[in-house]
């Protein structure tokens, strides 16, 4: 008997407080009320991907009555990013596909926005200083939700929870059985790993060598089990979450409210906190975990358990 179908990635045993996904209760709600219609996930990706888009342009018309409208359109899009996976998921449709579209369309949008605010923070400063700032925010904030998404993924599926995604993305043999019959599906699917590995094989790489780095000591002693446990341990998975792209989106929202008196400093502001406070947010996350893989590497193997 298949098990009944669940709005969420994770199975209520193994729900951690996920600081990124804040508009998950709503967007399991709105998609309990699309799951009996004919709306289906990729419809809803692409109406964010289409309302970010605009949300984008806010930015790009410059104001702050714009910028307010702008906030709120990427608000929503936080928000109908989580409907289309609860979507799939309760209508019993999971699927590499939409995984993938999900993926290199919020890397499409995170781009678009930062060119966008880019842009309006060159209105009164220099441009190649702006530019600079927002690429950097743009790369290092990739960089962060990817290093999350490592072990969020991993997490998952360790304890039962959406199988979509893998730590190494690739076509699999269980891709080619499951699209078996489907040729066109099968295309699409080639066609977005190889854009997905395009966008985001160069943070994937990074982020697994930081985390042989940093758990590097109880791995190169067999503790393969600890080092696991340090990974799985939910109270650093909830500090870790801080890093998604939900969160940033929030920042973005509480910068750009905050920007009623000088919009360009507000969004100026925001570049920095997501490029360095969160790079340095991120670094002293690995720290720890490394501190902690030391520390137990160390011990006695009585005390290890």
């Amino acid at each position: 008997m298949n098990p009944p179908a669940t709005a969420r990635k994770l199975p209520d045993s193994a729900r951690f407080i996920d600081l990124s996904d804040y508009a998950r209760p709503l967007a399991v709600l709105l998609a309990r009320q699309l799951r009996g219609t004919r709306v289906t996930a990729p419809a809803v990706t692409a109406l964010w991907v289409l309302i970010a888009l605009a949300g984008a342009g806010c930015y790009v018309l410059g104001g702050y009555p714009a910028a307010l409208v702008g906030a709120a359109a990427i608000q929503t899009k936080n928000i109908l990013d989580a409907v289309d996976g609860s979507l799939a998921r309760l209508q019993n449709r999971p699927s590499r596909v939409g995984r993938f579209l999900d993926s290199i369309s919020d890397a499409a949008i995170a781009a678009a926005l930062a060119a966008a605010i880019g842009l309006a923070v060159a209105r009164e400063r220099p441009a190649a200083y702006a530019a600079a700032l927002a690429a950097a925010s743009l790369l290092l904030g990739l960089l962060q939700a990817s290093l999350y998404n490592y072990y969020y993924v991993r997490y998952r599926g360790r304890h039962g929870g959406d199988a979509t995604s893998s730590v190494v993305e690739k076509v699999s043999a269980a891709d080619e059985e499951h699209y078996a019959g489907r040729p066109f599906a099968l295309g699409l699917l080639r066609i977005l790993v190889f854009s997905y590995k395009w966008i985001y094989a160069w943070q994937d790489t990074l982020v697994q060598r930081l985390d042989r780095w940093a758990i590097g000591p109880l791995v190169m002693g067999g503790h393969n089990d600890l080092a696991d446990k340090l990974r799985d341990d939910r109270a650093w998975l909830t500090a870790m979450s801080a890093l998604g792209p939900g969160m940033q989106i929030l920042v973005l929202n509480l910068y750009t409210i905050a920007g009623v008196s000088d919009l360009t400093l507000a969004l100026e502001l925001y570049l920095w906190t997501v490029g360095l406070g969160g790079t340095l947010y991120a670094t002293a996350l690995l720290l720890r975990l490394r501190r902690a893989a030391l520390r137990l590497s160390r011990q006695p193997a009585e005390r290890r358990g």
